[in-house]
């Protein structure tokens, strides 16, 4: 479904959206979205269900399995064959972060599969995979099989749990040498990790927070800690505005939505805003600045926390180290998500 037939749907009937409609036509919502929504399940598109491969197994849990609402098919599967699964970005929560089965999302960057040993294992079992967040060249480092994430649940039953433990891996490792200073940085401007983390705290329960491609993205997807699918969502498709667009859908169904995103705002995020100002609807909106009124690192928080118990749109200006990135880059290789990020070319 489209981001404007949800927005007429959610309560903008009536209402002229004029050119921000425009703006997102034809744009599919994100299965985090849908699920966060409650709007029904995607049809599963993947066939029947295939037999286990035999051999030392990982899971590649893609958006499909939130789409289609086989979350718990996912986790009984891991648990009874007792392997690891790594999911993308368009799955997290699919496995809590401090799960012992996960291994972390995956896709963003060009070495993550490499990192995460796909290739020393004897098969890769891929299931609603989204080639817009990974595509097969990326992940196939070994033999792989795709299986219909609705069949997960019956292939538990059948599944002869590995002696092995769960191993720690390398992508794992590096990006917590990233992001646990991060969280922990009181500097200003904000180390990204930061200001994510106070993104998280501020962010009430049932909430949605909608990142948009690039760099917000790119350390939202990494360093979110999540715990529950559709509580954190970040388009596989560069989308103009569409942080904002899709915060603004949650918000009209009731969510406490926060979207992030950095300067400069963009016409089609000032169009946005307009229209949730014309609406009434309470939004808040977290920008990664150069500069900004915070000047101690908890005053970020404060804002935020301030902004979403407040009606109406409220805009948080932050400064954001977004230089620190190339930590990032450094750990797992160049961005590939959505192309990369402006200036860096993709490999």
């Amino acid at each position: 479904m489209d981001t404007v037939g949800i927005l007429l749907r959610a309560g903008a009937e009536g209402r002229d959206v004029g050119s921000v409609a425009d703006d997102f036509d034809r744009v599919e919502v994100p299965a985090a979205m849908a699920y966060a929504l409650g709007l029904d399940p995607d049809p599963d598109a993947a066939g029947e269900g295939v037999a286990i491969p035999d051999g030392r197994l990982v899971v590649l849990a893609g958006p499909g399995v939130v789409g289609t609402r086989s979350i718990d098919g996912l986790r009984a599967f891991a648990m009874a064959a007792n392997i690891p699964v790594a999911n993308t970005w368009g799955a997290k929560g699919v496995l809590p972060w401090d799960s012992p089965h996960h291994m972390g999302t995956c896709g963003l960057q060009a070495r993550d599969f490499e990192l995460l040993a796909f290739a020393s294992y004897d098969a890769i079992v891929a299931t609603g995979t989204d080639l817009a967040e990974s595509s097969e060249e990326r992940f196939a480092l070994a033999p792989f099989v795709d299986i219909s994430p609705t069949a997960l649940g019956h292939l538990a039953g059948e599944a002869t749990p590995s002696s092995e433990p769960i191993p720690s891996n390398e992508l794992y490792t590096r990006l917590s040498a990233v992001a646990q200073p991060g969280y922990a940085d009181d500097r200003v401007p904000l180390h990204p990790a930061r200001a994510v983390a106070d993104v998280r705290a501020a962010s009430p329960p049932g909430g949605v927070v909608v990142a948009d491609p690039g760099v917000a993205g790119l350390w939202v997807a990494r360093t979110f800690p999540t715990t529950e699918p559709g509580s954190v969502v970040v388009p596989a498709i560069a989308t103009p505005g569409i942080a904002a667009a899709l915060a603004l859908v949650a918000a009209l169904r009731g969510l406490p939505a926060v979207a992030v995103t950095t300067e400069p705002l963009d016409q089609t995020t000032l169009g946005v805003l307009e229209l949730a100002t014309e609406l009434a609807t309470a939004l808040t909106i977290d920008v990664w600045a150069a500069g900004g009124p915070v000047r101690r690192a908890q005053e970020h928080l404060e804002h935020l926390r301030a902004a979403v118990s407040e009606p109406g749109v409220t805009i948080v200006d932050v400064p954001v180290d977004t230089s620190l990135t190339r930590k990032l880059v450094d750990a797992a290789g160049p961005v590939v998500a959505w192309g990369g990020l402006p200036g860096r070319a993709p490999r």
